[in-house]
């Protein structure tokens, strides 16, 4: 998808929530959940705005972005060339 915009908001990613184990003082363990966020491009509506923008689970709301306005479109954040899957 890289350089096209995308209208449909329902369909960027927001990232996802993770598992993870955190070590006490006394040597406990607990799990909690941690959020890993997915970069995307994002453009506002005023028409020359375009910024890098993630999911804030906790606020609903696209960073950068007020709950109210939300970004127009959006574009996948670009993998680098050297990167392997």
């Amino acid at each position: 998808m890289s350089g096209e915009w995308n209208f449909d908001l329902s369909a960027a990613p927001k990232g996802r929530f993770e598992t993870r184990l955190r070590n006490g003082r006394d040597g406990s363990q607990s799990e909690y959940q941690h959020f890993v966020r997915e970069l995307i491009i994002a453009a506002a509506s005023d028409g020359k705005t375009v910024t890098v923008s993630s999911w804030l689970p906790d606020q609903e709301r696209w960073n950068m972005f007020a709950k109210e306005a939300p970004p127009i479109a959006w574009q996948s954040w670009p993998e680098h060339p050297g990167e392997t899957p």
